[in-house]
């Protein structure tokens, strides 16, 4: 399981759903070159979308196996799930995790 920060590379995509979202930042990760996962950070909790690459469907399986990597450095702790519910229109899988005790120092 590898999970890369993609949020340098996608600064227009994260410039336009800040707007959209009302998010206080939104980080972006790719998932083993099949999934691309948002992380959402709002003021009580952090929120992320999943989704498979190429129409593949997404399932409560990816997110078992996201999980597996228990944390992503410096601040999402993979494994203290709030919520998970699944957009089967829009084929994401969403979680809501609440904040570690740990912070980001870019921040």
């Amino acid at each position: 399981m590898f999970i890369i920060d993609m949020t340098t590379l996608e600064s227009d995509f994260i410039i336009k759903s800040l707007t959209r979202s009302k998010a206080n930042d939104i980080r972006t990760y790719d998932v083993n070159h099949q999934m691309s996962m948002f992380a959402y950070y709002y003021d009580d909790y952090i929120h992320l979308k999943i989704r498979r690459y190429n129409d593949q469907r997404t399932s409560s399986r990816d997110w078992q196996e996201i999980q597996t990597a228990g944390f992503i450095y410096p601040d999402i702790e993979l494994n203290k799930t709030e919520d998970i519910y699944m957009d089967h229109e829009d084929n994401q899988l969403h979680v809501k995790l609440p904040y570690s005790i740990y912070k980001r120092n870019d921040k």
